[in-house]
C-alpha cells in the first residue's frame, strides 16, 4: 500500500503533466489550429491555458445544428423525445458529430434565433432563454407572454404547444388561428428572429436582445439586468429582417425602407433611410413574380452594411426547372409531382451612406455569409470564399406538405452561380430546420 502511494505521488507530480502550461503560446495556437473538433475538446480540460485556448478556437469555427438522420428519416417529426438537435456539422472538417446528451432546451424548446454564438429558445409559457451551446450556459429571460398575445403556452404529450389568446381587442389586427401549433408554426406566427447586441459572456456582462415576432409586425429589446421587454415605436411594419451594426439596431421594412434605433441608453428612434430597390433584383423579381418569392436580409460584414435578395423557387423540380402549380398535375391527377420550393439565386449589395443607395457586389472576395433562421453573418474562416451558405427560413411553408419542409439549404458559389448541398438527408422533411451558430464577429477579428 504504501507503495502503491509513493507511486501515486509521483504521477501527480510528474514533470511532463506539470509543465505542459510552460509551452510558448505560439507554438501551442500552431499545434491546436491543426486539431479536430473532437480533439479541441478533449485538449481543453489538460490546464487552464489548453482550456482557454481551445474555447477560442472552438468560438470561431461555424457549426450547423441538426437533427439525427434516424429522426428525420424513419419519425413524421412528432416525437416529443426525438424532436429536436441531436448533433452538428462541422464546416472545417464536412464532418457530422452526434450529441450522445442533447441538452433539453433542444427538444423541449423551440429555438427561435442564433447570433453571436448563442441560440435562443421560446421554453413553455413563452419564457425565452439564451443558450451557448459550447459552455452549456443557460439565462433566463422574462416572458414574452403579453408581447405575442399568449395567455396560455404549454406542451402536451405529442410535442405541441397548446395555445390560448388574450381578447381580441387586446391582440389589436393580429390574427392567430391555432389553438396548438408544432415548432415550425411558433418561428412563422410568434417570433421571427431572434438577435443579440452585445455578447452575455463579455467582461462587463452588458448585452440586449431583439426579437422580430407577430409576423414581423412588432419588434421588441430587452437590456440585461430589466425584467421586463421593451416594444420599440414601429412605423413601417411588417419588417423583414433586424441586425444591430455598431451600436444601432437596423430593421428593414417590407417596402425597402431601414428604421434605425439606439440601444445605447434609453432606446430611441434614431432616423429612418429611404433607399431605392436595386433595379437589377426588381427586374429580376419581376420576370419571376409567377414561380418565384423572395426573402430580404440586412448583413454587417467588415464594417458594411450589406443587402441580400434571396430568390426561391416555388416549385423546383429536380434539375433545378422553375415551375407553376399547375405544372405539377400529372396524367394521374391522383398523385402530382413532388417538387418542393428550393432556392435559386442571390444578389448581394452594400450601402453607400453617403448617397443613400444600394451598390451591387460582383463578388465577396475573401468572405462567405451565412443566412437564415439565425441572425444574418460574415465568417471566413474555414468556409469556402466568396459564397453564401444557407439554411431553410420559409416557415410559412414548412408544414405545407408531408414529404418537405426545413429541406432548402445549401452553399451558392458567387463565382459561378452554382449550387452545392452541404449536408444531405434522403427525407426532404427534416424537423426542427438546420440552423447555423455563428461566431461573433468580434472573436474572429481578434
Amino acid at each position: 500500500m504504501a507503495v502503491q502511494a509513493t507511486m501515486k505521488r509521483r504521477r501527480k507530480q510528474s514533470p511532463l503533466k506539470s509543465r505542459v502550461h510552460e509551452l510558448p503560446f505560439d507554438i501551442l495556437k500552431s499545434i491546436f489550429t491543426m486539431l479536430s473538433f473532437n480533439d479541441l475538446v478533449q485538449a481543453k480540460p489538460v490546464c487552464s491555458s489548453w482550456n482557454i485556448l481551445g474555447e477560442e478556437l472552438l468560438s470561431k469555427m461555424p457549426w450547423l445544428m441538426l437533427p439525427s438522420k434516424k429522426q428525420v428519416e424513419e419519425g413524421d417529426g412528432t416525437d416529443v423525445d426525438n424532436n429536436g438537435y441531436h448533433g452538428f456539422l462541422s464546416l472545417s472538417e464536412n464532418r457530422v458529430y452526434s450529441l450522445k446528451t442533447a441538452p433539453k432546451e433542444f427538444s423541449e424548446g423551440c429555438c427561435i434565433g442564433s447570433s453571436r454564438g448563442w441560440l435562443l429558445f421560446l421554453q413553455e409559457k413563452a419564457v425565452p432563454c439564451l443558450f451557448n451551446p459550447l459552455k452549456r450556459v443557460k439565462i433566463e429571460l422574462p416572458s414574452v407572454d403579453r408581447l405575442l398575445g399568449l395567455k396560455r403556452m404549454e406542451r402536451n404529450v405529442n410535442g405541441q404547444y397548446e395555445l390560448d389568446y388574450f381578447n381580441s381587442a387586446e391582440r389589436g389586427s393580429r390574427r392567430f388561428l391555432f389553438r396548438s401549433c408544432m415548432k415550425q408554426q411558433v418561428r412563422e406566427c410568434f417570433v421571427q428572429k431572434a438577435i443579440l447586441s452585445g455578447k452575455p459572456d463579455d467582461n462587463n456582462g452588458k448585452y440586449g436582445v431583439v426579437l422580430l415576432c407577430n409576423n414581423g409586425e412588432d419588434i421588441a429589446y430587452h437590456r440585461s439586468g430589466d425584467n421586463c421587454w421593451t416594444g420599440l415605436d414601429v412605423n413601417r411594419p411588417p419588417y423583414q429582417d433586424i441586425i444591430c451594426h455598431g451600436n444601432y439596431l437596423y430593421a428593414l421594412s417590407d417596402i425597402n425602407r431601414i428604421d434605425v434605433w439606439d440601444l445605447h441608453g434609453r432606446v430611441e428612434k434614431k432616423s429612418d433611410i429611404s433607399v431605392p430597390f436595386p433595379e437589377k433584383s426588381l427586374a429580376k423579381l419581376n420576370s419571376l413574380r409567377d414561380v418565384c418569392t423572395r426573402r430580404f436580409y440586412l448583413v454587417e460584414s467588415c464594417g458594411e452594411l450589406l443587402f441580400v435578395v434571396r430568390f426561391i423557387g416555388d416549385y423546383v423540380d429536380w434539375d433545378g426547372t422553375l415551375l407553376h402549380e399547375y405544372d405539377l398535375l400529372t396524367e394521374d391527377c391522383n398523385h402530382p409531382k413532388v417538387c418542393p420550393y428550393r432556392t435559386c439565386l442571390f444578389h448581394v449589395y452594400k450601402m453607400d451612406f453617403s448617397k443613400l443607395r444600394w451598390v451591387e457586389m460582383d463578388t465577396l472576395g475573401d468572405r462567405a455569409l451565412f443566412l437564415g433562421g439565425n441572425q444574418s453573418a460574415r465568417c471566413f474562416p474555414n468556409c469556402e470564399k466568396d459564397c453564401i451558405y444557407f439554411s431553410d427560413d420559409c416557415w410559412e411553408r414548412m408544414e405545407e406538405d408531408y414529404l418537405y419542409g426545413g429541406h432548402d439549404m445549401g452553399r451558392y458559389s458567387f463565382k459561378n452561380g452554382s449550387l452545392k448541398p452541404i449536408y444531405e438527408f434522403s427525407s426532404d422533411k427534416i424537423q426542427p430546420p438546420p440552423c447555423w451558430i455563428i461566431p461573433d464577429p468580434a472573436v474572429l477579428e481578434s
